[in-house]
C-alpha cells in the first residue's frame, strides 16, 4: 500500500468510526418524556389534583373508567415548584367506602414502580361496589420522598357497574367467609391457549380484605349458545407466590360468548363454591364471562 493509499484508507477508517460513534451517541442520549411514558402504555386519565406543591395525574388503561372489580391503576406525580415529575418517590394508598351508615374499604395492593419508566407507579383496586351521588369511594394517598411528605391526600373517585360479560364474582364459601375473585386476564381473549390469570381474596373485617394463597380455581369453559360444549386442554388456576396471581390455561376453540364455569377450593381441596357441570347442572354458581 503506498503512501496515499494509506492515509486515505486512514481517514476513511476515522469518518467511519465517527459517524458510528456520534449515531450511537445520539441513540444513547435519547429521553423518553413523562407524557411518552403515558402514550407508550396507553393510558386514560381517570383525574389530576393538586395538593400542595404536588399534582397527582391518575390513570387507567382501556376506557379510562374505574368498575367494580379489578382496576390497574397508574399515578404520575410532579412537583410544581421545580416543573419536575417526581422520580423516587414513596407512595401508598387507601380506598374507602362512604355509605350512609357505615364504610368499608376493599381488596388493593400496595404501589410499585412501573419497570422502565422513570415517573410511572401503579397499583390495583378490586372495587366491590359501584358508586353514586350520595355514595362514594375514596381514595388516601401518603407520599414520601427524601424529606418531603404529604400525609392522608383524599380523592374522591367515581366506580361504575361492570358493563359486559362477568369478570368479577363475589361469594360466600362454605366456612361462611366472604371472597372475593376478580379475573385480571384475558383482557384481549383469542382463539386458541390463552393465560388466565385472577386475584382472591377473603374479608377479614369491614376494612380488612386478605390475598388467599394455595386455593385453587378449577374452570370449565363452556358456550351456553352452542350445545353447551366445552373445550380441550385447560389448565386450572394454582396460586403463584411471586406475583400473589392464580394462574392457569384457557382454550377457546372458536370466537363467540363462552361461560367460565368455577369451582374454588381451598388448601385441603374442600369445595367452597362452585359446581361441576352435569346433563342436570348446565352452569355453575360462581363463573366469569368471555365474549370476543
Amino acid at each position: 500500500m503506498n503512501l496515499i493509499k494509506k492515509y486515505n484508507y486512514i481517514f476513511f477508517a476515522i469518518i467511519s468510526l465517527t459517524v458510528l460513534l456520534t449515531s450511537c451517541s445520539q441513540d444513547e442520549v435519547k429521553v423518553v418524556t413523562p407524557a411518552e411514558e403515558v402514550t407508550n402504555l396507553k393510558l386514560q386519565k381517570l383525574q389530576e389534583f393538586t395538593r400542595g406543591d404536588y399534582t397527582f395525574y391518575v390513570y387507567k388503561k382501556d376506557t379510562g373508567n374505574l368498575v367494580v372489580g379489578y382496576n390497574e391503576v397508574y399515578i404520575q406525580l410532579k412537583n410544581n415548584k421545580s416543573g419536575n415529575y417526581v422520580e423516587n418517590a414513596t407512595l401508598s394508598w387507601k380506598p374507602l367506602m362512604h355509605m350512609a351508615s357505615m364504610s368499608h374499604a376493599c381488596p388493593y395492593s400496595s404501589i410499585q414502580k412501573v419497570s422502565d419508566t422513570k415517573t410511572l407507579y401503579k397499583g390495583y383496586f378490586i372495587f366491590i361496589m359501584a358508586s353514586d351521588d350520595t355514595e362514594y369511594w375514596e381514595i388516601t394517598y401518603d407520599y414520601t420522598s427524601g424529606n418531603d411528605t404529604i400525609v392522608e391526600v383524599a380523592s374522591r373517585l367515581t366506580v361504575n357497574s361492570a358493563t359486559g360479560r362477568v369478570r368479577y364474582k363475589s361469594f360466600k364459601g362454605t366456612d361462611n367467609v366472604s371472597y372475593f375473585l376478580a379475573m385480571v386476564e384475558p383482557a384481549a381473549p383469542r382463539v386458541g391457549t390463552n393465560d388466565i390469570t385472577a386475584y382472591l381474596y377473603k374479608k377479614v373485617d369491614m376494612l380488612t380484605f386478605n390475598p388467599v394463597e394455595n386455593y385453587t380455581v378449577e374452570i370449565d369453559p363452556r358456550m351456553p349458545d352452542m350445545d353447551n360444549h366445552t373445550s380441550p386442554n385447560n389448565v386450572n388456576l394454582a396460586y403463584d407466590a411471586a406475583s400473589g396471581l392464580y394462574k392457569g390455561k384457557l382454550n377457546l376453540t372458536m370466537t363467540g360468548y363462552w361461560q367460565v364455569n368455577l369451582i374454588v377450593r381451598n388448601a385441603g381441596n374442600a369445595i367452597l363454591k362452585g359446581d361441576s357441570i352435569t346433563a342436570t347442572t348446565p352452569a355453575s354458581s360462581i363463573y366469569f364471562g368471555i365474549e370476543f
